[in-house]
């Protein structure tokens, strides 16, 4: 090979290396933004899971949020 042929092949892997960086780097950024958009996420979906007001319901069937209350409790006409 002559001479002007090992500097054109040497200049288009040097191009083609600094084209796989740049896209490298393109696609780490992606993955990292993904990566934290799925933290957020399911740091939400968490904290709404466990800011829910769970109701318990007794033997009768009645749902009570406090059942220590005092005082009347209408759960409305029976059948």
């Amino acid at each position: 090979m002559e001479k002007s042929t090992w500097d054109d092949a040497g200049k288009m892997v040097s191009e083609l290396i600094h084209d796989i960086k740049s896209q490298s780097k393109r696609w780490f950024i992606a993955f990292l933004m993904t990566l934290a958009a799925l933290v957020g996420t399911n740091a939400y979906w968490i904290y709404q899971w466990n800011s829910y007001d769970y109701v318990s319901q007794d033997g009768d069937g009645y749902n009570y949020y406090n059942s220590d209350v005092e005082g009347d409790i209408d759960n409305g006409a029976e059948n």
